[in-house]
């Protein structure tokens, strides 16, 4: 019973997708970017990039269905994908619920995901100024 155990031990210890090889260490060290779109569910939305939750998004899909075409195949990368996918998307829907709900179409919603908020012209217009002052001191 004890051999049985150690041999899947050491199966898994050398297979090609074990901790030797970066086939493992890869997935588990990118557990890191889901942890932390997990987090970002606590903060305000208007801190969340839609750009950067876009990335993630079409990271973790991509990554997901390449898991199952390489050779070897490779589980633990593609449930990683996976759920890097399932949180972008999860921010995603945040930002867009959040800018419908303040009265923007959705050609906004896309502009404002990925370009990100626009600044006040008020408050442009009062940093070009300042910039303009300090140069021509």
């Amino acid at each position: 019973m004890a051999s049985a155990g150690s041999s899947a031990f050491r199966r898994f210890l050398n297979s090609e997708t074990g901790p030797k090889t970066i086939h493992f260490w890869a997935p588990v060290l990118k557990w890191a970017l889901v942890f932390a779109g997990i987090n970002d569910t606590f903060r305000p939305v208007e801190t969340v990039s839609g750009t950067q939750n876009l990335s993630l998004l079409a990271t973790g899909v991509i990554w997901t269905r390449w898991s199952f075409v390489i050779k070897p195949k490779n589980y633990l990368l593609a449930s990683v994908n996976f759920f890097l996918a399932l949180t972008a998307g999860m921010q995603l829907t945040r930002i867009t619920q959040y800018r419908l709900k303040e009265g923007d179409s959705p050609s906004q919603i896309v502009d404002y995901i990925l370009n990100g908020a626009k600044k006040p012209v008020a408050a442009a217009q009062e940093t070009n100024s300042s910039t303009k002052a300090v140069s021509s001191a």
